[in-house]
């Protein structure tokens, strides 16, 4: 009987010493590869805005994030058959929301094509169609996250020195689906 109480008795121990570790190891992941992106300077060419924007969301870096656009950056989306948009200033403060609040983001853009905006005769604004899919989690209880995909339109243009910068988003969700934009709406109510 003393054996098996001693048994008991350091199995106990262990699990008090184990478990509070797989706790702490689900709670903080490992590193992810996406993690410690190094940000390209200048950005002389769309790849480069783009790789910018994608990493400073899987890093939830807000400054990095916030330098992909300018201070006429517009966000559009549509809603109850309304277009709706918001600006800088907003986007900022959702992301601000968002990135301290999420503990990890995914997000995949596929597609690679690109053509000049019709709105500009010059034919130096692009459009950037990019499928997505995105998934926010809000800490080590949430398992599966929120996801939304769709289609994104980055209209993207050249600042005065040259530097590449989204100028335009459009956000279109795929059918019965959340897209960016209800994730985007969810952080601005919350900020």
């Amino acid at each position: 009987m003393k054996i098996i109480k001693k048994s008991f008795q350091k199995y106990l121990r262990f699990l008090g010493l184990f478990v509070p570790t797989l706790i702490l190891i689900a709670c903080n992941p490992v590193e992810s590869p996406h993690r410690n992106f190094r940000y390209l300077s200048p950005t002389d060419s769309l790849w480069k805005n783009m790789a910018n924007f994608v990493a400073s969301y899987l890093e939830l870096n807000l400054n990095e994030y916030m330098g992909c656009f300018r201070s006429d950056f517009e966000f559009y989306y549509e809603s109850v058959g309304d277009t709706l948009s918001w600006g800088f200033d907003t986007e900022q403060n959702i992301h601000q929301s968002m990135f301290s609040q999420a503990s990890e983001i995914w997000l995949t853009l596929l597609g690679s094509d690109q053509y000049p905006w019709s709105g500009d005769s010059t034919g130096a604004t692009l459009v950037l169609p990019r499928d997505y899919s995105l998934r926010v989690f809000m800490g080590c209880e949430d398992s599966t996250g929120t996801s939304a995909s769709g289609i994104a339109h980055f209209i993207c243009r050249q600042d005065s020195v040259g530097e590449w910068y989204i100028w335009q988003w459009w956000d279109f969700a795929d059918a019965g689906q959340e897209g960016w934009s209800d994730i985007k709406e969810f952080f601005r109510s919350t900020h």
